[in-house]
């Protein structure tokens, strides 16, 4: 998809979506906090974060990898109306993308197992400088000791079933390497409200990647 103008995408509330997500839609966000800007510095996109979703038991889970907690699952209707347990909203855009191709059951339990698998893999803030380290300066190999960001995560539940996104010649891959596939199409942006981007004092001391 152009990643480089996306505010002539419809803006559409998140309940008046959740019903059309389909397991594998893909999540991205833009995200105001200071890990979210040096993400977006070194990869010269507006995206800062990347996770796929699936509906369950009536509820929409967005899959992803985040420091802390390593690869979660989390409702996503959180992000829209109380991120981290905050009490707000996600400060920054939510964009909801989706891949040509049609995924056929046996590619959403594919998707779901490898995910699954992955659940729970821990690593703490000086991971996140390494892995850091490692995607913007090329050092070390993507996905060593099953530590990942966001968009290493993503990718290799991908390529279970068969999709490999683009990546930079070095290897290494973020979340604008995702959104660029041509095969990835942006379907809207949630409209997060009152409170969406740039109206909340952003927490100088957080350090949620997203």
């Amino acid at each position: 998809m152009n990643t480089t103008d996306l505010d002539d995408l419809p803006r559409r509330k998140y309940e008046d979506m959740r019903n059309e997500m389909r397991t594998g839609d893909i999540v991205f966000t833009s995200g105001n906090y200071p890990v979210s800007r040096v993400i977006r510095h070194f990869s010269g996109s507006l995206f800062s974060h990347v996770g796929f979703v699936f509906p369950w038991n009536k509820r929409v889970l967005l899959v992803e990898s985040v420091e802390d907690d390593g690869v979660r699952a989390v409702p996503l209707s959180q992000y829209v109306h109380d991120y981290e347990c905050c009490g707000k909203p996600y400060d920054g855009r939510i964009f909801l993308a989706r891949h040509r191709r049609p995924f056929s059951e046996t590619d959403a339990e594919q998707l779901l197992g490898i995910a699954a698998d992955k659940l729970n893999r821990k690593y703490d803030k000086e991971e996140i400088g390494r892995i850091l380290a490692r995607v913007t300066l090329g050092i070390g190999k993507p996905g060593q000791n099953d530590a990942y960001i966001c968009s290493e995560f993503v990718d290799v539940c991908f390529q279970q079933i068969g999709i490999r996104f683009p990546r930079h010649e070095k290897g290494f891959i973020f979340p604008e390497h995702i959104a660029s596939d041509p095969d990835v199409d942006c379907v809207c942006e949630f409209d997060m409200g009152p409170q969406g981007p740039g109206t909340r004092e952003i927490d100088q001391n957080a350090f949620y990647i997203g």
